[in-house]
């Protein structure tokens, strides 16, 4: 799974903006065959908005709004469509269906908690940002990145997630223990396996443990 923070619509590849698009315009049209063709070659998809997060509608946000079929959902979510996902403005899909009248998918879309976060949990995700923060020097200040929110690990057992910053080469993989959030920070720059930290509600730190295999290529500038 991936999370797709950035903002600014120029630092994508140029081949790599137009897929992504190409992908918005099926989600956006309902074109629901194209789409889980496409998803199909390009799973960790599921939950990206069009590049540049105006509005931040993913895939199943576009459902929800569309009215699309209880099938059409259910596909979604079964690839992993996060319900615990918001837009811009704070919306989840839930939100958007019950808005537009669609009441036959609200139990559908209604998020299960299938894993609880470390109590408190908005403590645990504050120190999460702080750790985001403090290891990639000003690269937020050169670029506007949206921070990923923890909600999406708790919709599944087992859940591993990428975000990729521009500026690092690399970004971070964070993934769920049993009273841990594990990140893993790497760089097509580091000589070895990059850094690992754990975070608590109480803080983080940088550990040895906790190893997150190595992401794919990373298709930004």
């Amino acid at each position: 799974m991936e999370w797709d923070g950035l903002t600014d619509r120029e630092r994508f590849g140029d081949w790599y903006l137009e897929e992504r698009d190409r992908f918005a315009d099926m989600v956006r049209d309902a074109d629901w065959n194209g789409l889980f063709e496409e998803l199909g070659s390009h799973p960790e998809w599921v939950n990206l908005p069009r590049p540049g997060n105006r509005s931040g509608f993913a895939p199943l946000h576009q459902a929800a709004w569309h009215g699309a079929d209880f099938a059409v959902v259910s596909r979604l979510i079964a690839h992993g469509a996060w319900r615990t996902r918001r837009t811009r403005d704070g919306r989840r899909a839930l939100d958007i269906a019950r808005e537009r009248g669609h009441t036959r998918l609200l139990e559908l879309l209604e998020p299960a908690v299938v894993r609880r976060l470390p109590a408190p949990a908005e403590a645990l995700e504050r120190h999460f940002h702080a750790l985001l923060r403090d290891r990639t020097g000003n690269c937020f200040e050169r670029t506007e990145h949206l921070l990923p929110p923890l909600s999406p690990l708790t919709e599944a057992p087992a859940m591993e997630i990428v975000f990729r910053v521009v500026g690092m080469m690399g970004g971070f993989t964070y993934r769920l223990g049993e009273d841990v959030l594990h990140v893993h920070g790497h760089s097509r720059m580091d000589a070895d396996d990059g850094d690992h930290y754990r975070v608590t509600p109480e803080g983080w730190s940088r550990t040895d443990r906790g190893r997150v295999p190595p992401t794919g290529p990373d298709r930004r500038r």
